[in-house]
């Protein structure tokens, strides 16, 4: 009884295949992305934004809206800020700003460099560095 030699050829081609085959089922399981998250989830932050008053805050207990859960939701002026995370352990605070009267600007009287990037209509990407 003889074993089949079996060509290099066709050997690669299976080896690709199982390749192509990890890298898409890698791709699939690490999840939605940031953005993809923020549009899915938009309509239930502005709701929160428009009820959020200048009193109401979330720092003790993360509150989850829609596929975020947010460390902190609070109203500084016209603007609610949803904070993500911070970079590192307290400080460099992220998230998201609802500022729909004007662009956000930085503070310079705060300790903190704020810096806003446009994502869509009044939402803006926010972060703070110290």
């Amino acid at each position: 009884m003889s074993i089949p030699i079996v060509p290099w050829r066709a050997c690669r081609r299976g080896v690709a295949t199982l390749l192509v085959g990890v890298a898409l089922a890698g791709m699939g399981s690490c999840g939605i992305s940031n953005e993809e998250r923020f549009q899915r989830s938009v309509e239930s932050m502005e709701e929160v934004a428009r009820t959020t008053g200048p009193g109401d805050r979330t720092k003790e207990t993360p509150r989850e809206i829609g596929l975020f859960v947010f460390e902190d939701v609070f109203r500084d002026g016209d603007r609610v800020y949803f904070k993500l995370g911070a970079d590192m352990a307290g400080t460099d605070p992220y998230g998201y700003v609802w500022s729909p009267k004007s662009p956000p600007t930085d503070d310079p009287e705060d300790a903190a460099a704020s810096s806003f990037e446009h994502v869509h209509g009044p939402w803006y990407r926010w972060s703070d560095s110290y």
